[in-house]
């Protein structure tokens, strides 16, 4: 088996979204704060690490359902858990009919992971793009965005692995997603910074290089790494997170 992140199983901002998009670039255009004035509040008031609720609450979930994982769950029972809740391209082919995995895996997939070394990354990694992403369009456009993503990172996945039997599992693709959104909104703020006269592209193609390439290696003890979900989320966290953004909710 097989997770987003290598493990092998035996199987941001003091910003305020505008209402308005960006017409030329599909970028979220964002009105300043008075910087001083949040410093001291932070300073007087904040704690020493102030993540966002719903952040802070799939982290919890993350380690939660890998608590489950480790120390309620046989290995037998692990591996019925993976591969009926992990995503399998290969139930998508028609050889094994419809299921109910085929329905519940490209979302459960999500929250399930390798090893608590799986877990620590993605959790440090959500914490990261997924706290800046929730305090720049708010907790629901977040997880909507995050769902969006892990759907396309499996897609893309599948598509490069048809019939595939290996379960994918954690939710590195997603995070990618965020990582891309998180992109979007530190170019909008300061487009003269990053990437000069090629914009955003540089870090683009450096993403999927550096993706292929762990992918190419493989993980830790020769396990294998579904680098193409990192990459199919990572893209459709550009596509989605303009859309994500007119949503009113």
């Amino acid at each position: 088996m097989q997770d987003d992140n290598g493990h092998n199983n035996g199987e941001n901002h003091d910003e305020t979204p505008h209402k308005t998009m960006g017409t030329d670039s599909n970028i979220v255009r964002f009105q300043k704060r008075d910087k001083n004035a949040h410093a001291q509040t932070d300073e007087h008031h904040g704690p020493l690490i102030n993540l966002p609720p719903v952040t802070k609450w799939m982290m919890v979930t993350f380690v939660l359902v890998q608590l489950i994982m480790s120390f309620a769950l046989s290995p037998e029972w692990q591996y019925w858990v993976m591969m009926h809740m992990g995503f399998v391209p290969a139930y998508y082919t028609g050889q094994f009919g419809f299921s109910w995995p085929m329905v519940v895996g490209p979302f459960t997939y999500m929250l399930i992971h390798g090893g608590w070394l799986h877990v620590g990354l993605n959790s440090v990694m959500m914490m990261a793009f997924g706290a800046g992403c929730e305090r720049v369009i708010g907790g629901k456009r977040m997880v909507i965005l995050f769902v969006l993503c892990g759907l396309a990172a499996v897609a893309f996945h599948m598509a490069l692995n048809w019939g595939s039997d290996a379960p994918v599992i954690g939710a590195s693709g997603s995070i990618s997603g965020l990582f891309a959104a998180t992109m979007l909104v530190l170019y909008a703020q300061n487009p003269g910074s990053m990437g000069g006269k090629y914009g955003l592209w540089p870090f683009i193609l450096l993403w999927i290089v550096i993706s292929v390439a762990f992918g190419s290696m493989g993980g830790p003890g020769g396990s294998s790494i579904a680098w193409a979900a990192h990459i199919g989320g990572f893209i459709s966290g550009f596509i989605f997170f303009p859309l994500v953004m007119r949503l009113k909710i």
